[in-house]
């Protein structure tokens, strides 16, 4: 008798020990859980960015300070650009046949460069008047959905991304399009429109940078 009541003290006291740790392991494991699946749920948005340009043109380049766009950003999230002229606004890099000229952009952690060549020999330079071209619209693309996530500068016919377009008839040549397409998916973080500041012999000094970068290669990474 004196046994079964030690052996039934004993089995109550390890439950008595044993269930606390059992609740800890519990409450551990619900958490980690929860930031597993967090990121996916609070990161599902597109940034918006709009730079006015009436300060950088005429020129036949300009570079703008971009500080949303970090190393982190560069290696993980899909970056769109659009340039806005009167009549149209058009995803970067472009030819322009009316005008003559082609325009492509470059991105590094913190900056964003655009040049303009002409369509006549591509490597002459093309200055764009003033009137042109009004602002440049970045959108940061911060979210793991299949619709948005993936390489948007080499789409092809198998990809999700491409036919999820296909299929919503989007044109991911027009800001107007994909914007649309964005906002049913996920939420537009706007982050205000930004006046860029005159280029001055700041951005003269940062002219000389892009063409030393781009010979370099391996400091810039262009979009097209």
């Amino acid at each position: 008798m004196h046994l079964l009541i030690i052996i039934w003290t004993l089995i109550c006291a390890s439950v008595i020990m044993g269930y606390p740790i059992y609740l800890l392991n519990k409450s551990h494991l619900t958490i980690e859980a929860s930031k597993k699946n967090s990121p996916l749920l609070a990161s599902n948005t597109v940034e918006l960015l709009s730079f006015d340009l009436s300060n950088q043109l005429p020129g036949w380049s300009f570079s703008l300070d971009v500080p949303e766009i970090t190393e982190e950003v560069l290696l993980n999230n899909p970056i769109l650009f659009y340039l806005e002229s009167d009549d149209s606004c058009l995803k970067l890099p472009l030819d322009n046949s009316s005008l003559g000229y082609s325009a492509n952009v470059y991105k590094n952690t913190g900056k964003v460069y655009v040049t303009f060549k002409s369509l006549a020999d591509q490597v002459s330079n093309f200055y764009v008047p003033s009137w042109h071209l009004n602002k440049l619209k970045i959108l940061i693309i911060k979210s793991k959905d299949k619709r948005l996530y993936g390489d948007w500068n080499t789409i092809t016919d198998k990809s999700s991304i491409y036919k999820a377009l296909r299929k919503a008839k989007v044109n991911i040549e027009d800001y107007e399009d994909i914007l649309g397409y964005f906002s049913n998916i996920a939420s537009i973080d706007f982050k205000g429109h930004i006046k860029a500041p005159k280029p001055g012999k700041q951005m003269r000094s940062s002219s000389y940078k892009l063409a030393a970068t781009n010979k370099m290669n391996h400091e810039l990474c262009s979009t097209g």
